[in-house]
């Protein structure tokens, strides 16, 4: 009788910004295995078992979940990967308007569709939005398109997530000192930081303890939901 296998948590884009710090905070508070991935740099001296991934290879994302599950149940798949972007529509190229729909939209859509046909009955995934999906800023529009699609994307689902016995969710995150925060200069920074309610970024742990939330949850509690942290 050959054992049963490990539950694990995949968390994709965990080699940098927020989801690298969402692994740090999320392996010491979980029974789950944590599998990351990441795309460019695998991370040094690390115990985890990295898992390469490029999302804008469509059948990589297939080959992926193949690999996994010949030694683990996923039962949780959070996606905290995703292309910041900050320019006017008029400056940008059709190439680079493509590379961010691609990596924050269907992307996203594929790897819906393999954890849907890979996970166990009750498990879930979970999209990172972003607070500017429902904001009006110069420079943010291809941002927020692909943001708000995503969004649309994760509710539309959930009626086909639900026959299957699995859920789908989103969190839209309002601003973190990770990731595309680190990409503004301090002018800027600062001057988000001034409208924010506690003059300060949000703290990994604010998004972490959602995550544990969620993985706490019954399935159909948390399908179709869009939660907030900010």
């Amino acid at each position: 009788m050959s054992e049963a296998k490990q539950q694990a948590l995949l968390l994709v884009g965990a080699s940098g910004g927020v989801g690298a710090a969402l692994l740090e905070y999320l392996s010491s508070r979980t029974s789950l295995v944590c599998i990351p991935t990441y795309y460019r740099n695998k991370p040094r001296a690390s115990h985890f078992f990295w898992i390469h991934y490029n999302s804008r290879e469509i059948e990589s994302t297939r080959v992926m979940f193949e690999e996994i599950s010949k030694e683990y149940n996923v039962v949780l798949v959070i996606d905290a990967s995703g292309e910041f972007f900050a320019s006017k529509i008029q400056r940008s190229s059709a190439q680079d308007i493509g590379g961010v729909i691609s990596t924050n939209l269907i992307a996203p859509l594929i790897l819906a569709k393999n954890a849907q046909e890979f996970m166990q009955v009750g498990g879930k995934v979970v999209f990172m939005s972003s607070i500017v999906s429902t904001m009006q800023i110069t420079g943010s529009s291809v941002y927020a398109a692909s943001k708000a699609g995503l969004e649309r994307g994760v509710l539309a689902l959930s009626s086909e997530f639900s026959e299957t016995g699995h859920g789908i969710c989103g969190i839209r995150l309002g601003y973190m000192d990770y990731g595309m925060t680190y990409k503004l200069n301090e002018k800027t920074r600062k001057e988000i930081s001034e409208k924010l309610s506690d003059k300060k970024f949000l703290n990994i742990s604010i998004l972490g303890e959602k995550i544990l939330e969620i993985i706490n949850s019954e399935t159909h509690k948390v399908n179709g939901m869009l939660y907030e942290v900010k």
